[in-house]
């Protein structure tokens, strides 16, 4: 089961100041089979997809951005397109590499993903009051 909700730790560790827009962070995808969800603290291989054009830990997102929209804070990147991929993804978590493979967030994309020799792309929503990648409102 994967449920898509921030991670506990990561909420105090925002407020914290632990993740800094300088880290690294990367998204890794998982099957249907993982079970991830606001618990999982750190990165794990366990479910985690695997075939041709994934690289096991997934990939490093760009363009951290994070502020304010209306009366909510945001952090968002950079969409990620994986080229020439085969597999089939359910989730994915993003962590933060710099800070012990910290789980920032979990994602669910509701149903299977899959692509064979193609482009497999993740398009983050427009950070607004409502709707982010990561929203603290």
């Amino acid at each position: 089961m994967i449920a898509q909700r921030i991670a506990l730790s990561a909420k105090q560790a925002f407020l914290l100041g632990i993740h800094q827009p300088t880290d690294t962070y990367k998204l890794a995808l998982y099957t249907s089979r993982a079970i991830i969800g606001p618990d999982l603290a750190h990165y794990t291989e366990a479910g985690e997809v695997s075939g041709p054009g994934y690289d096991r830990g997934g990939y490093v997102l760009t363009g951290f951005k994070n502020g304010m929209a209306g009366r909510s804070a945001f952090v968002t990147f950079n969409d990620l397109k994986i080229d020439r991929a085969s597999f089939t993804a359910h989730g994915a978590i993003i962590y933060n590499a710099s800070k012990n493979n910290a789980v920032i967030c979990t994602l669910n994309f509701g149903a299977d993903r899959p692509v064979f020799d193609g482009a497999f792309e993740i398009k983050f929503p427009e950070p607004s009051e409502k709707n982010a990648l990561i929203l603290l409102a």
